[in-house]
């Protein structure tokens, strides 16, 4: 047996005493193995590890660097370097040093679990998802890997994976408070708010003084309206941590819809951003500038929405998608409908049942109000923006051929299987979608009426109208999570081209198709609800309800996912109307855009529709 040198024996008692959490110790001893042996790559390694653990990256990366230039063939060093990297924000070199540590060591749990953590911060979600099930796959109790999944798929939009994939992290490791945390996030996105505020309290038991989790229950009582709470839950995370964002905003944002506005925008004016993330900086900007935009300090608040958008649209979750890919495929579909194309499709195949409805128009057009209003009655349920008739188009593609050249040739046996499909889908939201009127409410379906036609020729069509102005200002001023339609929406020119381009296309198809469709606009809504409501629900064949009346307090009990999400619970008010002449000047250059549609659907650009 070799005898230890005292240079390992060194190391080693170092070692122990990094484990131990003695940082101070340790980082003395490997000081004291360099000092004799300088090129000693274990110890410059793990004094690497030590000064990434005390926050000073720049230096650990340094030193492990060195490691690597001494000994190149330790998976532990390069997956070391890429945490450092991650550290710096340096996402592109950080995944290349945790593929070379996988190239050596493939069996390595924790380079793949890091692989994947660098490729969701470079906005790649989709190939994250192998890098973590290939780290649970070595090692199935690896509660980080199985949380990391279940934040991958949130992203992804499969938030009923994303919670299987939460509630195993937290089997596993019943005081995961951060975990704990986003099961609590993806539950209240799902429209199961007790449940998810269980999972804070949950998290709050295990740590009373986490500020995340006291940002996020402040977060959910804000969106259910509980603002005094909400606000008081914000304030007492700021109490302990300051300069916490999300609990600054969130405070900021109750304190506007108490009709305190400046008093929230004092709040952001505190906040130092400089050292923020994108996505830090957007948050705010956003509520800075619908404070502003309520404070009547326009300018300023048109600055903050854009500032924003650009934030936004910067990061590499937006800059995954082709921004050219919708506008493509509208122009396809524009061009694909003609009168000769429409006289060469097989024959209608009629619906034997009640048929679904469709709720469209341009989003921020009123769709979440009439939403709520048509939900609150007994006889009608809806389903609220969620992608039925993108399922069936994928299932047409992959069984029948492409879209939309297919629907000229489907077969009756072709449109009872996409049906079928359509059904099953929806039934993942309502128990038996057959049972009662079902509205299927998703603004952007209007791109697809020709398909609505083709599975359901008898499908009454509820088209939302508001001013174009209106509309595309209020979508410049959203906040949306990036995806190929809300990437339109990054300036007020991008907004205005697209809302153009989608209702032109809806005008088109609204000439050409025998669609059963009624119109409702927003401002005849809110000028005579009562009236308006009748004429809806003696379009559907349905008999007048009281409970429309109070649809919200019926929203109260609904998880709303729009940004309306705040506006439907309160009585029905006309502030919204003609808003954009507020922003008249940076209309300017967008009108010519919205003139056809402006005419087409009865609006002017005076003080007051026509």
């Amino acid at each position: 047996m070799t005898a230890s040198t005292p240079r390992q024996n060194t190391l080693m008692e170092a070692v122990r005493h990094h484990q131990a959490g003695c940082l101070d110790e340790a980082e003395r001893l490997y000081r004291r193995v360099l000092k004799t042996a300088p090129r000693n790559a274990d110890a410059l390694h793990l004094l690497g590890v030590v000064t990434h653990q005390r926050g000073d990256n720049g230096r650990a990366r340094q030193l492990i660097t060195k490691a690597i230039a001494v000994n190149d063939g330790d998976a532990a060093y390069h997956n070391n370097l890429g945490t450092v990297l991650l550290a710096l924000d340096q996402a592109e070199p950080a995944a290349q040093s945790f593929r070379r540590a996988l190239a050596l060591n493939p069996s390595y749990p924790e380079a793949h679990n890091n692989l994947g953590n660098a490729l969701q911060i470079l906005g790649r979600p989709d190939e994250a998802v192998p890098c973590y099930r290939q780290a649970i796959a070595l090692r199935p109790d690896y509660a980080e890997a199985h949380a990391n999944l279940g934040r991958a798929r949130r992203t992804l939009g499969d938030l009923d994976e994303a919670v299987d994939c939460y509630q195993r992290a937290v089997s596993l490791q019943p005081r995961y408070v951060k975990a704990l945390k986003d099961l609590g996030d993806a539950l209240g996105e799902l429209g199961r708010p007790d449940d998810a505020e269980a999972r804070y309290r949950q998290a709050r038991d295990v740590n009373p003084r986490d500020p995340d989790v006291g940002a996020a229950l402040a977060a959910l009582w804000e969106r259910a309206s509980k603002l005094e709470d909400g606000l008081r839950q914000a304030e007492s995370v700021l109490a302990d941590t300051p300069d916490h964002l999300r609990a600054a905003v969130i405070a900021a944002r109750c304190e506007r819809r108490l009709g305190r506005p400046e008093a929230g925008r004092q709040r952001l004016q505190k906040l130092r951003l400089d050292r923020r993330d994108a996505d830090s900086r957007a948050f705010a900007a956003y509520e800075m500038g619908a404070i502003c935009d309520r404070l009547g300090d326009h300018a300023a608040a048109f600055g903050h929405f854009a500032e924003g958008n650009r934030l936004i649209m910067g990061t590499p979750q937006a800059k995954r998608y082709d921004c050219d890919a919708l506008p493509r495929r509208i122009d396809t579909l524009r061009q694909r409908f003609t009168a000769d194309w429409l006289g060469s499709w097989t024959p209608p195949v009629p619906y034997d049942g009640l048929p679904p409805a469709f709720l469209i128009g341009f989003p921020r057009s009123g769709t979440t109000l009439l939403d709520q209003v048509l939900d609150a009655h007994p006889g009608i349920t809806t389903i609220e923006e969620k992608p039925l008739l993108d399922v069936v188009r994928g299932h047409v593609e992959e069984r029948f051929g492409a879209y939309p050249a297919v629907l000229a040739t489907m077969t009756a046996d072709d449109v009872a299987a996409a049906r079928e499909v359509y059904f099953t889908e929806a039934a993942k939201y309502v128990a038996d979608p057959r049972a009662g009127l079902l509205i299927d409410k998703m603004p952007l379906n209007a791109i697809d009426a020709g398909l609505i036609r083709r599975l359901f020729p008898e499908a009454p069509i509820l088209l939302a109208l508001r001013h174009p102005c209106d509309v595309v200002l209020s979508g410049f001023m959203q906040a949306f999570k990036p995806n190929l339609a809300m990437i339109q929406f990054g300036t007020l020119e991008s907004t205005a081209r697209f809302y153009a381009q989608v209702m032109d296309l809806w005008r088109h198809y609204a000439d050409l198709l025998p669609l059963r469709t009624l119109s409702v606009r927003y401002e005849d809504l809110v000028a005579d609800f009562a009236a308006e409501t009748r004429r809806i629900l003696d379009f559907f064949g349905l008999p007048w309800d009281d409970a429309v009346l109070a649809y919200a307090d019926h929203a109260k009990t609904r998880a709303i996912s729009t940004p309306s999400y705040h506006q439907v619970v309160q009585p029905i008010y006309s502030r919204s109307v003609g808003r954009w002449h507020n922003y008249r000047s940076q209309f300017h250059p967008v009108l010519p855009l919205l003139h056809p549609a402006i005419q087409a659907f009865g609006y002017t650009t005076d003080d007051t529709p026509a």
